[in-house]
């Protein structure tokens, strides 16, 4: 599969970058993963397809008949009895192929990334409740809200145990979406309902988050927690692109920060270059994606910055 290059992914799904605290670990995380399986398991193939050449201009092509190798229809018809109605197949009482043992889910969830770290552990899966449209990232044993406990993660499914009938069941990533009804014409009070959730966040952000001096702060832990359930609210809060040196990725560079935003209430600038969170490099994205598994639950976040040339620390406490 094509690998899509790193520039082009981040300018065009914001959510990338893991952390810079916990806060933004969960706001960057969650569109970074849904855009980097897309290239993974989307993306086109490298080999371009075959174009047939046209035919003579002179006159109608001529046509082959094709052989199909399908033996469905043969196997469906009667042979010996044009008129006999197609027998039904009996279902078989052996078990089913490995893969597919595992019954989809019917309750409103969507895959929208894994990341299948080196160890079990650092595994990890992005899933969005459609109902709420609130979406997490979970590890092996946590509980998804209103569903059941992660027992597996791979590449393109996870298992989970569902806490209503203790049935094991799946997510699948490529799984067919429900035609959506039309919306009723509610614009304007969603709209409304947003602007109200973001002023709630500002006035959250104003309480909890404490500069200490120019290079720490303190942040309270409710305010973590609020983003986590909606990182939607501070996605727009800044830009962020790939810091490359010598072909090579060396951090992330934040532009267009809000003055009202998070990120500025953190202490962060237009043109801060964020090399590491507590020694963990920031180079590529799995790398990024494994580092948001080790550090969100942190109490205490070291972030190595170069902001104008110069290279400086800065510290975060979560309370």
């Amino acid at each position: 599969m094509r690998r899509i290059d790193l520039g082009e992914l981040l300018q065009k799904y914001f959510w990338i970058v893991p952390a810079i605290v916990i806060i933004i670990c969960a706001t960057f995380s969650a569109k970074a993963v849904n855009y980097y399986v897309s290239g993974k398991v989307l993306g086109p193939s490298d080999k371009p397809p075959k174009v047939p050449r046209t035919a003579n201009a002179k006159g109608p092509a001529k046509t082959k008949a094709t052989k199909s190798k399908d033996s469905g229809p043969l196997a469906k018809r009667n042979m010996f009895c044009h008129e006999c109605e197609p027998v039904e197949p009996v279902a078989s009482d052996a078990p089913a192929p490995a893969d597919g043992s595992v019954p989809a889910t019917s309750l409103p969830l969507e895959l929208v990334a894994t990341n299948v770290g080196s160890k079990p552990d650092y595994s990890f899966a992005t899933i969005r409740n459609t109902s709420s449209n609130k979406a997490g990232a979970y590890e092996l044993g946590q509980q998804i809200p209103d569903a059941g406990e992660v027992t597996a993660i791979r590449g393109k499914y996870v298992d989970f145990r569902n806490k209503s009938n203790r049935r094991l069941e799946r997510i699948n990533l490529m799984a067919k979406k429900a035609p959506k009804a039309k919306p009723k014409p509610v614009a304007a009070k969603g709209a409304s309902k947003t602007r109200g959730a973001r002023a709630e966040l500002m006035s959250l952000v104003d309480e909890s988050v404490n500069k200490v001096d120019d290079s720490t702060y303190e942040i309270d832990r409710k305010l973590v927690d609020k983003i986590t359930s909606n990182p939607a609210l501070v996605a727009r809060g800044a830009r962020v692109v790939p810091s490359i040196k010598n072909g090579k990725t060396v951090g992330f560079k934040l532009y267009a920060i809000r003055p009202s935003s998070v990120f500025a209430k953190i202490g962060l600038m237009n043109g801060d270059t964020l090399h590491s969170i507590n020694n963990f490099e920031l180079t590529s994205l799995d790398k990024g994606l494994e580092i948001y598994t080790k550090v969100r639950e942190a109490s205490n976040l070291s972030v190595n910055v170069t902001r104008r040339g110069k290279q400086m620390t800065l510290k975060y406490r979560i309370k």
